[in-house]
Formats: structure tokens, sequence, C-alpha cells
């Protein structure tokens, strides 16, 4: 986070308060199975709509909050992101860890993809930039 801090304009106010918050929020879930790397390279979608999801490599049991960050990668538009965050019922420590885990992925795909991926450099700039329009208040 401090190399893109300095390097960057992704390290928002915003995204150290999500940080700081998933951090300090306990697990309110039992484990479950998750599929432990679902991004928008893992899924499918035919015309429009989900249809698939590959690369089950990661499946472990954990926390759902590990899968549900995936709603800042998946879904561009904020009323969509809401739309699954209600269609879950997660509650608000879940909320927390998920927008944290989806810092974590959004800071490993910016970092990496801007020494030789350009394509996950952009995909993690677009997570980190929605969780700031996501931001509580």
């Amino acid at each position: 986070m401090e190399t893109l801090r300095r390097d960057t304009d992704a390290i928002t106010p915003s995204i150290e308060s999500i940080w700081a918050r998933a951090l300090a929020t306990p697990i309110d879930l039992p484990r479950t199975w998750i599929a432990g790397d679902v991004h928008t390279r893992n899924v499918l979608v035919r015309n429009g709509k989900f249809a698939a999801f590959i690369d089950w490599g990661d499946i472990c049991a954990g926390d759902a909050a590990t899968d549900l960050a995936s709603i800042w990668s998946l879904f561009d538009a904020a009323p969509a992101r809401q739309a699954a965050m209600k269609a879950y019922g997660m509650s608000q420590a879940t909320l927390a860890r998920a927008m944290g885990w989806a810092v974590f992925y959004g800071l490993i795909l910016l970092e990496t993809g801007r020494m030789d991926t350009p394509r996950h450099a952009a995909m993690g700039e677009a997570i980190l930039r929605r969780l700031s329009q996501d931001a509580p208040i």
C-alpha cells in the first residue's frame, strides 16, 4: 500500500479507512466453502448473465467475505453492487471484511499489474475506484 500511495493516486483516505475497518472487524460467520479466487478472469458470462465459474484450485473452508469481495471486481455500476450486497444479506461486519478483501485484491492486481500485466493493473484500479465510491461515510 505504501508503494502505491507513493507512486499512484489509487490509495485514497477512503481506501485506507476501508482497510483499517476490515482489519478491526471480527469474523461473524461460521467457516464455509469458498472458491478463493473469484474475479473477472474466472467468471464466464453469456448474454450478460452469469454462466459459470472456472478455476476451483483455491477452494477451501474460510470466511465468505473472501468471495464476496468479488462484488467490486465484477460489477462496475454501483446499483449492481448494491443489489448483490442486498441479495446476499450480509451483516455490516461481513460487508466490512468483504470490502477489506477487495482492497487486498485491488492492491495486488494494481501493483503486480504495473510490472508486467497492464490488464491486471486496470482491474486493480477499477476495484479500488469502486470501493472508494461505496465507502461508508
